[in-house]
């Protein structure tokens, strides 16, 4: 009788275990996760029409985005004590209330508030999102499908919001995303499916209805410990590289318009990688697409450390390590919900994926010397050597235990 609750509207007849239940719950929750794609465009409305400078803008940004990890905290906490839809709905009033009063706000004090309040609410919209998913049988694609539609819709505002200005002004970009709150408003009771109607008591954790054999097995907690740490590692390389890759664009010979058109075009190769997730998922296990993903994201970081290249070798490598991001980090998120199938150490991954992410810039800007990005690119490969040694046990262990066969990750499509 748990899921009576989230069966009494349109929703009844999903099976909580199929393809298209997944990708509904993805929808729901990238009304948070598509924040940090969107936040050039808020920092561009701070400063021109709020009057904020680019320091204090900046500033905003990280407030938005901290107080989103301190939603992603909050929602780890409250997952034992409500349900997902009722975390969610909390989520959805912060966030949109912020968003909405965003619009009006008039100076930087009323808007670091403000921002505040929508990045605790996405921080718990996406901490509910992430741990359905992670009690889910077959999470990696169900994780490729969220990065997936992030990567798409991410494009969609960036493209809507300048489209939007002549029609409603400074408020284009804080429209666009209460478009994508509807839809979440719509779709979040479906979080009350597969178990996510009840609060999860570690009796559920240990038995979950829909797991298979594997998820009784109790891991050792450094395994646990190092796939989170792992994750937060390529965050701190990933996110670091990206947020310089502007600026290096421009010191091998790109314009700054050509600089910031390769950054937008790139982003959208990742959505081959998420394809790619999704019709793997664990057929060939974790380990094995997850350290080859590894791998060839660090190719053209060794290659930037090592020489400077060409514009041409520039953009390859950009598009190259795009669609591995979107290979990598579903496959992460699926180890932690392989070793966890209470969906639990999922969030946590998701907080410490957040913390690598504030840390990267400051680690890669630490090592970069005037031009010179040879020392920060040859530091990015560090972390992500040690994030491939702290990934890989973890990958391995659980594949060895869960021994997924080719005929499994057919039948999971079905």
């Amino acid at each position: 009788m748990k899921e009576h609750v989230a069966r009494r509207g349109w929703w009844r007849g999903l099976d909580p275990r199929s393809s298209a239940t997944l990708f509904l719950i993805a929808a729901c929750g990238t009304y948070g996760a598509v924040i940090a794609s969107v936040l050039p465009s808020l920092v561009g409305t701070w400063i021109a029409d709020v009057g904020l400078t680019e320091r204090m803008a900046g500033e905003v940004a990280t407030i938005n985005v901290l107080a989103a990890t301190l939603g992603l905290c909050l929602a780890l906490f409250l997952v034992s004590r409500w349900s997902l839809p009722r975390i969610a709905r909390l989520g959805l009033l912060l966030a949109i209330s912020g968003d909405l009063l965003s619009i009006l706000a008039s100076d930087m004090l009323q808007l670091s508030f403000l921002r505040a309040v929508q990045g605790v609410g996405v921080g718990l919209l996406v901490g509910a999102t992430t741990n359905w998913i992670g009690r889910h049988e077959y999470a990696a694609r169900g994780f490729g499908m969220y990065i997936m539609l992030q990567f798409i819709l991410a494009a969609v505002l960036i493209a809507a919001i300048p489209a939007l200005m002549p029609y409603l002004g400074a408020a284009s970009v804080y429209v666009t995303l209460l478009a994508l709150a509807a839809v979440s408003l719509i779709l979040y009771p479906l979080l009350g499916l597969n178990g996510g109607a009840v609060p999860l008591r570690p009796a559920a954790a240990e038995e979950p209805e829909e797991s298979g054999a594997a998820a009784d097995t109790d891991y050792p907690a450094l395994l646990k410990f190092l796939s989170v740490l792992a994750f937060g590692l390529f965050n701190i390389a990933a996110i670091g590289l990206w947020s310089y890759m502007l600026r290096y664009g421009e010191v091998v010979g790109l314009s700054s318009a050509a600089a910031a058109q390769t950054l937008a075009i790139s982003s959208l190769c990742g959505i081959p990688g998420t394809i790619l997730v999704i019709a793997l998922s664990a057929r060939y296990g974790r380990f094995l697409p997850l350290m080859l993903a590894l791998a060839i994201y660090t190719v053209p970081a060794a290659v930037f450390a090592v020489s400077h290249v060409a514009a041409a070798i520039f953009v390859a490598g950009l598009v190259v390590q795009n669609i591995a991001w979107a290979v990598v980090a579903p496959y992460f998120q699926a180890v932690q919900a392989a070793l966890d199938r209470s969906g639990r150490l999922a969030v946590w991954g998701m907080i410490v994926a957040s913390i690598g992410a504030g840390l990267g810039p400051a680690f890669i800007g630490f090592a970069i010397d005037g031009t010179s990005y040879g020392m920060a690119f040859g530091g990015a490969v560090l972390a992500l050597g040690l994030a491939a040694l702290a990934g890989a046990v973890p990958a391995l262990v659980t594949d060895r235990r869960e021994r997924p066969t080719p005929a499994e990750g057919i039948l999971a499509g079905s």
